[in-house]
C-alpha cells in the first residue's frame, strides 16, 4: 500500500511539473496513519491559498490560509471526526478545485479483563488499539450497576478496579467493555 501511495505521489508531482504553466494542480492521497489524508497542491506562481473541509451536510469542519506559496504537502487528520464523506476544498487566484473522500474510521481494538492474581475483589482491565476512541466501562453485581465510566483510549491503557470497599451483592461480577467503534466485550466473573 505504502508503494502504491508513494508510486501515485510520485506521478502526481511529475505530472504537476509538466503542466507548471497551467493552472494548479491538486490530490488527495489517504496517508499510512489512521484517518489521515495528504493533500498535494502546486501551482507556477505564489499565491495565497485556502484550504476548507466541509462535512456531508456542507457545515464546514475546517479552515486555514496560506500565503505565498507555490506548493505544499500536507497532513488533515480526520480521526477525531465523524465517518462519512466530506469535501476538501482549495481556492486560489486560478479559481477552486474540489476533491470529495469516504472517511471511515476503522479502529481495531482488543480488551481483556481478568482477576487480579492472589487477590480478592481486584479486577485488571486492558484495552490496546491502533487508533484513538472512546471506551465506556460498566461494572455490574448481581443485582445493580455499581461503577460506569468513559475513558478514552489512544494506543493503549490499563487499570485494576478494587470492588472489596464497594457495597454490592455478593456473586457474579460482570464486566461490559464497549468502545466507540464498535468493539463490544462482557466478561463474568
Amino acid at each position: 500500500m505504502k508503494s502504491k501511495i508513494t508510486v501515485f505521489a510520485f506521478a502526481f508531482l511529475m505530472s504537476a511539473a509538466a503542466f507548471a504553466d497551467s493552472l494548479s494542480s491538486l490530490a488527495v492521497v489517504p496517508a499510512t496513519s489512521q484517518g489521515i489524508y495528504k493533500v498535494y497542491y502546486k501551482t507556477a506562481e505564489a499565491s495565497r491559498v485556502r484550504v476548507s473541509i466541509y462535512g456531508e451536510r456542507n457545515e464546514l469542519v475546517f479552515t486555514e490560509v496560506l500565503n505565498n506559496v507555490t506548493a505544499f504537502v500536507r497532513p488533515y487528520n480526520f480521526s477525531e471526526l465523524a465517518e462519512g464523506q466530506y469535501t476538501i476544498v482549495i481556492e486560489d487566484k486560478n479559481g477552486q478545485q474540489v476533491e470529495k473522500v469516504n472517511y471511515v474510521n476503522h479502529i481495531n481494538s482488543v480488551i481483556r479483563v481478568t482477576e487480579v492474581a492472589n487477590t480478592t475483589d481486584k479486577y485488571c482491565l486492558n484495552v490496546v488499539n491502533d487508533g484513538a476512541e472512546n471506551v465506556s466501562v460498566k461494572i455490574y453485581d448481581a443485582n445493580q450497576l455499581l461503577h460506569e465510566e468513559v475513558i478514552n483510549v489512544k494506543g493503549q491503557f490499563g487499570v485494576i478496579y478494587n470492588l472489596s470497599k464497594i457495597a454490592r451483592t455478593p456473586g457474579n461480577i460482570t464486566f461490559e467493555v464497549v468502545t466507540s467503534s464498535g468493539t463490544v466485550k462482557s466478561v463474568n466473573f
